[in-house]
């Protein structure tokens, strides 16, 4: 007789909306499967007593890099007994119609996963990264062999002056057994929530700049634009608030006007053009952050490695003796790379005599802004450059999402502009050219699936965000500090109500069939109950009864108030192609 066990989960993959929420969780259901396998000449039943049924969800987080060696931390370790230590379940084939065939168990779990969980993720040449499994445990007695260790014990202490109770339980603990199972789970995070219709644009952050809290740089060593001409320009810089990953596209509007510069200065001022540029920075260091584990409950340090090893890894032989565990606990190591194709040079060069700014002083009922719109291409996979080996470590540059790969290792994006200014020269035929260089955090993130198939594929979702009622899994993101750069308002805003879905409104659907709950059908040992209740008579579906059909209640729609749209100014666009 053999008995092994099988992890089942209900998805392949557990998925997760919006940011990292510690205060939410989300349901990640299946059951274990114990198959009995007697032995093939065996006649008589085989039974066994399932002592313990221990199922372990844990997640951990890798590293491997030239200046930080190799650096491992564990996110969660959640576990949950099946099998109460105090009630055995009793498995056994007796009276089954085939007695020849293996008999299989499911026991069904639901383990509550933290909705903080960074998504899985593989990084470097290794494949390591954030990575997730369940471990499962089954201690069992074989019931015939323990007989007979306890009747063969029994016999032989009989005939002997050292007979003892120690023998027969040192007989019967002997007897346990263990059978042991794992899968792989993974994680994946979605931004907003699922919707039946197409994901629309996403909204819009603006960033207020001026020209003195910008980078400056001038070709011209011996003169530049003054500083009291510069520190009167004004920027509103626009991005999504986040950029969908699978578009390879990024938006980008800007505002440019003065404030308060005098008519002949605005005169003297205009724009030759501008050069964006999108950067993905990579950074891995030896141990979390500060901020990482202030914001989220990582383990206790005796739950760590080396105190505590993992249970699996995803290193390389190779890469353990390349890079051996650092000894600085504040080792970091980091890349950054282009997203830009090769054949981009992200510059965008205007007509001349451009002098956007010479209007500025003019009296109107609404400022002119001057706006610059332009779609950023962006690669998913950048060709390295062979002779440079230096990154080699971290692996292909691929385009990542933003923030979500975990303790050790840091995702960020940026979009880099220059603003080509030129400046004349009072008294003077002499222009100095002069570029505004600043930078705006943007974030890449994957849109949430659609749901096309009504209630069941909504549930499938669903089903497995489990939320505490104080909070949902699309919590407000904390806002990243940004040098230089203040976030004055949002164009628009995606209110609560807007991502709400509300999954009790099912008329329009045909019902599914609800199972009961477990502890209706059998016992806790596993026995199945009676039911002496006798099933209804069958009723047509096209026949409802007339006494419980309700008229509908037309209070229950909603009205949506339209609020026109009111500028704030007018604009000169420029499309940049």
């Amino acid at each position: 007789m053999s008995v092994s066990i099988k992890i089942v989960p209900l998805q392949n993959s557990l998925h997760m909306f919006g940011d990292p929420d510690r205060s939410s969780a989300y349901s990640l259901s299946g059951h274990v499967q114990i198959t009995l396998s007697p032995h093939f000449l065996s006649r008589k039943p085989a039974k066994i007593l399932l002592q313990s049924l221990e199922l372990t969800f844990e997640g951990q987080s890798e590293v491997a890099a030239p200046l930080v060696g190799y650096s491992a931390v564990r996110l969660c370790a959640i576990t949950r007994e099946l099998v109460p230590h105090d009630h055995p379940v009793l498995l056994s084939n007796d009276g089954d119609e085939c007695p020849g065939e293996p008999c299989r168990w499911n026991a069904i779990f639901n383990i509550n996963v933290p909705g903080w969980l960074p998504a899985s993720s593989c990084f470097g040449t290794d494949d390591s990264g954030v990575s997730y499994q369940l471990f499962a445990r089954a201690k069992y007695v074989d019931v015939d062999n323990r007989k007979r260790d306890v009747s063969f014990h029994h016999r032989t202490s009989s005939s002997s002056s050292s007979w003892s109770l120690s023998s027969i339980y040192s007989a019967i603990c002997s007897s346990q057994r263990t059978a042991t199972a794992d899968e792989i789970v993974s994680i994946k995070r979605f931004s907003g929530l699922p919707s039946e219709d197409a994901p629309g644009p996403a909204p819009l952050i603006t960033y207020l700049l001026s020209g003195d809290k910008v980078t400056t740089s001038s070709s011209d060593k011996v003169q530049s634009i003054p500083a009291d001409v510069l520190s009167k320009i004004r920027i509103l810089a626009s991005v999504p608030e986040y950029l969908n990953i699978e578009e390879n596209r990024a938006t980008l509007t800007l505002r440019l006007r003065t404030k308060d510069l005098p008519a002949e200065e605005c005169q003297r001022l205009q724009l030759i053009g501008f050069r964006v540029d999108i950067l993905q920075k990579d950074k891995c260091r030896s141990q979390p952050s500060r901020e990482y584990q202030s914001r989220y409950p990582l383990p206790a340090e005796e739950l760590q490695p080396p105190n505590l090893p993992l249970r699996w890894t995803q290193r390389s032989p190779l890469s353990m003796d390349y890079f051996p565990p650092s000894r600085n606990p504040n080792a970091s190591c980091s890349r950054t790379f282009s997203l830009l194709p090769p054949n981009e040079d992200g510059q965008y060069l205007l007509q001349n005599d451009n002098y956007i700014f010479a209007n500025d002083m003019e009296q109107t009922a609404m400022p002119t802004w001057y706006t610059l719109q332009t779609n950023i291409p962006v690669m998913p996979r950048v060709p390295g450059d062979d002779e440079d080996d230096s990154d080699e470590w971290a692996g292909e540059r691929i385009l990542r999402v933003s923030n979500t790969a975990g303790p050790l290792i840091t995702v960020r994006h940026e979009i880099k502009v220059s603003l080509l200014l030129s400046y004349d020269v009072p008294d003077s035929r002499q222009r100095v050219n002069q570029s505004l260089t600043f930078s705006l955090p943007v974030r890449f993130a994957s849109p949430a699936p659609r749901i096309g198939n009504g209630r069941r594929e909504l549930c499938a979702l669903f089903k497995s965000s489990v939320s505490s009622p104080f909070s949902s899994p699309s919590s407000s993101r904390p806002t990243t500090p940004v040098d230089a750069v203040d976030v004055i308002t949002t164009e628009s805003d995606l209110q609560s109500d807007d991502l709400d879905v509300d999954l009790n409104d099912h008329s329009d659907l045909a019902p599914l069939p609800m199972l009961p709950p477990y502890s209706l059908l059998y016992y806790s040992n596993g026995d199945r109950k009676i039911d002496p209740t006798p099933l209804p008579l069958y009723t047509p579906r096209d026949a409802p009864d007339n006494d419980s059909v309700e008229p509908s209640n037309s209070n229950h729609q909603h009205s949506i108030d339209v609020v026109p749209d009111v500028p704030l100014f007018t604009q000169k666009v420029c499309d940049v192609a």
